[in-house]
């Protein structure tokens, strides 16, 4: 996910580069980003890896700055970012669905008649009706 052009050392650098352009000294930054000095200290001194994108997140909120700005500093753009969020899996409340009027049911391609439907959701629920 990271770029192979930025490493630790270098995403530090910049990271302490506009922290002092922001006027910000490391308690001030780590206090407005929830996160302990010395692990900020660490990163900008290339003793911590690139953190995780939430971590980036609050780093960027400590600092005043966007995520993006923030995450391109640590060579993540935002289509790896959008992959990643796609890779999670959507629950979706089959009841919510089939009771949904403004959507059409299909299966293989064909209309799913509302008597089927009917008919599913009583064997979702055990047989039982409402």
């Amino acid at each position: 996910m990271k770029s192979m052009t930025v490493d630790k050392t270098k995403f530090g650098s910049q990271l302490k580069k506009l922290r002092n352009e922001k006027g910000f000294t490391i308690r001030q930054a780590a206090l407005q980003a929830n996160l302990s000095n010395s692990f900020w200290s660490q990163v900008e001194n290339g003793k911590r890896n690139i953190p995780k994108p939430i971590t980036l997140e609050k780093m960027a909120k400590g600092l005043r700055v966007s995520k993006e700005q923030i995450f391109v500093m640590a060579g993540i753009n935002n289509s790896d970012l959008a992959t990643k969020e796609t890779d999670k899996p959507e629950y979706v409340d089959l009841k919510d669905q089939i009771n949904d009027k403004k959507k059409i049911m299909t299966f293989e391609g064909r209309i799913i008649p509302d008597e089927d439907l009917e008919y599913m959701e009583r064997l979702l629920r055990g047989g039982k009706k409402d």
